[in-house]
């Protein structure tokens, strides 16, 4: 029973990731990024200075022990049971959970079954803060008006969605814990989320060839490789098919002075495909013995032979007599490529790409960092232990007391 109730209790994804998939980056841009270009250099510093983020890092002493102050922001035990973006589990739902879990195990096996699902939830709400102080630091207080727009936008589009029928939208609303007010306090911490990140990525910054040299260097092996390519004529004459006369002859010697004397002819100027046509014993042989272009490391024996000999001839000229287990070739060489990689001008877009796909990362590793110094400067185990055991009480008095 224990372990149902913990599994039915779920849990919450990363906040600022997922708030960052559900806003597009292009219309934060429309709705954030003019106000900052209104706001002349303050606006540029979106990368917080160390001592700012000392500051804002300074997490206050509660007054109480139902509340935990992060960023000069209160949490209270009741804002934790909030969903995180995207969840449908309204708070009143997840809290019922909870209540069910406290009725039926004692406080000790209470604590250790909520705690991790409450104290994702708490980390979410503190990362929530951080993002949201971050980028009124940025932006200031001007940008107020335009999220307020902005946010009237989005409330009109879900009522749109919803076949514009006010009653329908707000039950949906309902559904997920929230009404107008809070859903559009919802989308305004959504956009400065976003800009957050987006703000310090400096998207458009271009790459600077020594950029683009360093991710290409790193990237080729795995992404660039060209493989080499071969193509050529041959003319493979085969031990086991030679017509001897005499049945002590040597097949094998036959077969040699047969290809050294074709040899002899092509230098002098005979058309190479209509030899083999005449006298290779190749599969390819009916086609003036020209084989179809391939990688020269797919060859197998006894053909291995011949991505050697490549090496050492231009195209267009000959090799042979070349001796073979069962086989003497004489190939023409039509073509030849080096195994390689592909030119950086002819995948700059894909390295630019990942360039900005690093960038990413990197500032989403810094945001981790910032985070986890609020979540380390906050005392959350002794406000998860008091909103844990209260609501453990609660849940276990009788009708009267409570």
């Amino acid at each position: 029973m224990k372990d149902q109730l913990a599994v039915a209790v779920g849990r919450d994804p990363r906040v600022y990731v997922s708030t960052i998939s559900m806003v597009s980056v292009s219309c934060l841009l429309l709705v954030l990024g003019t106000l900052a270009g209104c706001e002349g250099n303050e606006t540029k510093k979106a990368a917080l200075t160390n001592e700012e983020v000392e500051r804002l890092s300074y997490a206050s002493a509660p007054s109480r022990p139902d509340e935990l102050i992060v960023s000069g922001e209160v949490i209270a035990c009741e804002d934790i049971m909030a969903p995180s973006p995207g969840q449908m589990t309204t708070a009143a739902a997840f809290r019922e959970k909870l209540v069910e879990l406290a009725r039926v195990t004692t406080l000790d096996e209470f604590m250790e079954l909520a705690r991790p699902q409450v104290r994702q939830r708490l980390n979410t709400n503190i990362t929530n803060i951080v993002l949201y102080r971050r980028a009124k630091r940025a932006l200031g207080d001007k940008v107020d008006e335009v999220l307020d727009s902005a946010a009237e936008k989005e409330l009109r589009k879900f009522v749109i969605e919803h076949g514009g029928n006010n009653a329908q939208a707000d039950e949906a609303l309902r559904a997920i814990g929230k009404n107008r007010t809070t859903f559009k306090e919802y989308k305004k911490k959504q956009m400065l989320a976003e800009y957050a990140v987006s703000s310090k990525l400096s998207r458009n910054r271009p790459a600077t060839y020594s950029e683009l040299v360093a991710a290409y260097d790193k990237l080729k092996d795995e992404s660039f490789v060209q493989p080499g390519v071969i193509q050529f004529r041959l003319i493979d004459i085969q031990v086991a098919k030679m017509a001897v006369s005499d049945p002590n002859s040597d097949p094998v010697r036959a077969a040699r002075t047969l290809a050294e004397s074709l040899v002899t002819r092509i230098m002098a100027g005979e058309d190479f495909a209509a030899l083999a046509q005449e006298y290779s014993h190749g599969f390819q042989a009916a086609s003036g013995g020209l084989w179809t272009p391939r990688d020269p490391e797919a060859l197998v024996e006894p053909y291995t032979i011949l991505a050697e000999a490549a090496r050492q001839i231009e195209v267009g000229q000959i090799a042979g007599p070349l001796d073979a287990p069962g086989h003497v070739f004489i190939m023409k060489l039509e073509q030849n490529r080096e195994k390689g990689y592909r030119p950086l001008a002819e995948v700059q877009d894909q390295v630019e790409r990942q360039i900005g796909a690093d960038r990413n990362v990197e500032v989403l590793q810094q945001l981790d960092e910032e985070i986890a110094r609020q979540i380390a400067l906050a005392d959350t185990d002794r406000f998860l232990d008091y909103c844990l055991e209260r609501l453990h009480r609660l849940a276990n008095a009788s009708p009267q007391a409570q």
